[in-house]
């Protein structure tokens, strides 16, 4: 009643409009904040990618300025000729788009040679592109304002050079030998900050963004239109305290910053140090883009909301006022019926809530009520049985009929009985009756009483009667020794094969303390052992030794479990052990062949490590050798082939000897593995480009599909760019020229990120699937027609393993094999671990 009163439906109405509309702005709010919360993580995220991505080109251009400079500078000290170093500087300047120019200088600062023809004998002052680095060693200097060295000569006609217009100087210095032995040169390559703002700027692809490389000490050394800054200039406020460069400064070598930064306006930017150089990459977008957006979202969103929410109050408001009135009328009505039936639930309650049989007869015992216990009891209705002889409930037993009969009145007592009889399907049933007599006033009689069902009672009592004569069965067949023991640790009973093991007769040892035959440590032990069983109650497991009578030492696998009392408390154990002493002979003889087997597998690896290096040093003196006769013998057509022959069989086999290295290295784990957080599909672009060659030489098709999804995977850059490099190196081996390759990667069902690379080639026989991972192994399909040296796949194998990966092959419909890739994909939270 109060329930009912105090939440009436004009009450729910109005209460269920209010909490629609609070409901609906909530919900408006919370979706903005999201919304809100959603696009500055998305920003960040994308925002890091881009540094990144810039920070790699950056990286990669000038560590690719480097390595041409070591090759420049090592045939410039070997003396080669100015016309073949003139050549050399000008195909490396051609090669590398993003230098202004290449050039030698001595250290009287004369031009020694240059790639563009307007520096050659240019002078300049020595130290005109900053300190000289010591010999072989490099060093990037400040941004030069000037297109060449030839604006740099003092004795020419002083250029007027625009603000942002220079180079980056990439220094590198080198003795000079000849008839100039003792004297130093320096070999400088001239970065164009353009190219790298040409490449910021494609990268960003949005006019609102603006990104830049600058120095440590605050110098813009190639900036996109964006940033309000051009190359050369300083910006102070990049070094305040938590600006970029000062947090590069403390240690912190990436991360994002909010306020100003290239630009005036308050910024949300990122930032990225290059690995192995002092500048830094920045990148910003105004705060203002974000801050648009939101109220663009607020705009859309809440007013709608808003307006939703007005007319949700309105319409509940009307809907209760007319719910009020008809509530009223209601109340009265609703009152006198539960009167009613309040005392019939009363009732009904009480005799429903018995579980056993209840039941009234008169005299004769012909009943005239039966509670609802009788339909659990039999399965039928109550309203078949009633007027039947009560004894007709219990399978018409006799015993039940004579309940009822009496003499006198007098005779009426109460009376017990338990009925057994056989129910439908044949299923035994029995009931324990008691019977009370019920007196008129008039002197009329009848009978009022109950009856419970204990046929369950008497199955379990016979089921009990059968499983203690299962139990001594089983432990008397087991051919396990087992024994049992009470509390105390004495043994109640054991079996026949616990005799026959110990030698001691079952007769003997009943009522004995257990291990009481053993020695005093072994019996200890088990005595330990059973006690801290029967505390904590359970089973347990473990291993001993055991000295027989004959002196023999036998190893046992003892298990033991307690068996609770009526209270469930542990009352007692039961034993049972096993001779294990043939296993354990056998497990120590297999750890003794495994350690022998490791020992001999690293002397291999240890062996073909230092074969493989032996041979490094004589084969990279050949292939100098080759490229210095090749050069020399280009006018001699009979004798360049010969030089061209050797530099060819000299470079295959230093690639067989680096396989070898490798594979040796990968078993050994000479060489940990340096993992970190990085997208497969990079790596993936880059060895297709690198192959493209290959492609092309073969006239064969790369088809690449490495979907839009990001994956992600733990993996060392390095070992990964290799594995990729083998398996489509492999593909383009075994293609027939003119055909296609497929490159597909994505995640899989299984959590993993798939590569696959497919080829039409020959296939792999379907009993070679597993082989042609091995060392040294070849498809026999293409053995001796294509090359190779059969570890390719293997060291794929070993590089996927070590990253918790796998690898394996299977035929193409229409023929051609394709090689699967699966590595663990990374979650949120998992460990980046980088090396610097």
């Amino acid at each position: 009643m109060l329930n009912r009163t105090r939440w009436r439906p004009s009450s729910i109405t109005a209460g269920a409009g209010v909490l629609l509309a609070v409901t609906l702005l909530s919900g408006a709010a919370y979706t903005l904040w999201h919304e809100h919360r959603e696009a500055d993580v998305e920003l960040a995220a994308r925002q890091a990618l881009l540094v990144r991505v810039l920070e790699d080109h950056a990286s990669r251009s000038l560590d690719a300025t480097q390595v041409a400079l070591v090759g420049l500078a090592d045939m410039a000290a070997r003396g080669a000729p100015a016309d073949v170093l003139q050549a050399s500087l000008g195909q490396t300047q051609a090669s590398l788009g993003f230098l202004r120019g290449l050039a030698l200088v001595d250290e009287d600062g004369r031009v020694l040679a240059a790639a563009d023809p307007a520096d050659r004998q240019a002078h300049i002052a020595p130290r005109a592109l900053g300190p000289w680095p010591a010999v072989g060693q490099e060093h990037v200097g400040r941004f030069v304002a000037a297109r060449s060295l030839a604006d740099l000569d003092a004795q020419r006609r002083r250029v007027i050079v625009p603000p942002g217009v220079g180079f980056i100087p990439l220094l590198r210095t080198l003795p000079l030998p000849g008839p100039d032995g003792g004297r130093q040169a320096l070999l400088v390559a001239l970065l164009n900050p353009d190219a790298l703002a040409n490449f910021q700027q494609m990268t960003l692809q949005d006019p609102r963004a603006a990104a830049a490389l600058v120095s440590l000490d605050g110098q813009v050394l190639a900036a996109t239109g964006g940033s309000e800054l051009h190359a050369g200039q300083h910006q102070p406020r990049l070094l305040a305290p938590g600006a970029p460069l000062a947090r590069v400064r403390d240690g912190d070598e990436r991360g994002r910053w909010e306020g100003p930064g290239l630009r005036d306006a308050p910024q949300l930017g990122t930032y990225r140090a290059l690995r192995a150089r002092p500048f830094v990459v920045l990148l910003e977008l105004p705060r203002q883009v974000l801050r648009e957006q939101w109220l663009a979202m607020l705009r859309d969103l809440g007013l709608p909301a808003l307006g939703l929410a007005a007319a949700l109050l309105g319409l509940s408001g009307v809907a209760a006022a007319a719910l009020r009135e008809r509530e009223r009328s209601q109340l009265a009505l609703d009152h006198a019926q539960r009167q009613a039936a309040e005392r019939e639930r009363e009732l009904s309650a009480i005799v429903g809530s018995v579980q056993d049989l209840l039941f009234r007869t008169d005299a004769a015992g012909r009943l005239s009520f039966v509670n609802e216990g009788y339909a659990r009891l039999s399965g039928q209705s109550v309203s078949g049985v009633l007027g039947r002889p009560l004894d007709a409930l219990f399978g018409g037993a006799p015993a039940v009929a004579a309940l009822f009969d009496t003499g006198a009145a007098e005779d009426a007592l109460p009376r017990q009985l338990r009925a057994e009889w056989v129910g439908p399907g044949g299923q035994p049933r029995a009931c324990e009756i008691h019977l009370v007599p019920l007196h008129h006033p008039d002197g009329g009689l009848e009978w009022v009483g109950s009856a419970a069902d204990v046929s369950s009672l008497m199955r379990a009592q016979d089921e009990l009667r059968a499983q203690l004569g299962l139990a001594r069965s089983l432990l008397g067949s087991s051919p396990l020794p087992t024994a049992v023991l009470d509390h105390d640790n004495r043994y109640l009973d054991v079996n026949r094969a616990w005799e026959q093991f110990t030698g001691r007769r079952r007769s003997d040892v009943l009522g004995r303390r257990a291990a009481s035959y053993l020695s005093a440590d072994e019996a200890a032990l088990h005595d330990a052992r059973d006690a801290e069983l029967l505390a904590r109650g359970g089973e347990i497991s473990y291993e001993a030794v055991w000295h027989g009578s004959d002196g023999r030492r036998r190893d046992l696998y003892i298990s033991k479990a307690t068996f609770p009392d009526a209270h469930g408390r542990p009352m007692g154990i039961v034993v049972c052990f096993m001779d294990i002493s043939d296993f354990r002979e056998a497990e120590r003889a297999t750890l003794s062949a495994r350690d022998a087997a490791l020992q001999a597998s690293r002397a291999k690896s240890d062996f073909i490590a230092n074969v493989s290096h032996e041979l490094r040093t004589p084969l990279q003196s050949i292939l100098g050798f080759a490229e210095i006769g090749t050069l020399r013998a280009r006018e001699q057509p009979r004798l360049a082939p010969l030089f061209d022959d050797v530099h060819r069989a000299g470079t295959r086999m230093l690639g067989l000897v680096n396989d070898l290295l490798d594979l040796s290295k990968i078993e050994r784990g000479a060489e940990p593995l340096r993992p970190e957080r990085l997208d497969l599909r990079a790596p993936a672009d880059d060895i297709a480009r690198e192959l493209a060659p290959l492609l092309a030489a073969r006239r064969l098709q790369l088809s690449c599909a490495l979907g839009d999804e990001p994956l992600i995977a733990l993996a060392d850059p390095q070992r990964l760019q290799q594995l990729l490099r083998n398996l489509l190196a492999n593909a383009i081996r075994f293609s027939p020229e003119g055909g296609l390759i497929e490159l597909h990667a994505g995640l899989a069902d299984g959590g993993e990120v798939r590569v696959e690379v497919a080829d039409r080639g020959p296939g792999i026989p379907p009993d070679e699937l597993e082989t042609i991972f091995e060392a040294f192994v070849q498809s026999s399909a293409t053995q001796g027609s294509h090359g190779g040296t059969g570890l390719g796949l293997a060291i794929c194998r070993r590089i996927a393993q070590a990253h918790g990966g796998r690898v394996w092959a299977a035929n193409r419909d229409g023929g051609g094999a394709i090689i699967s890739l699966a590595l663990p994909a990374t979650r949120v939270g998992d460990t980046q671990h980088t090396s610097r």
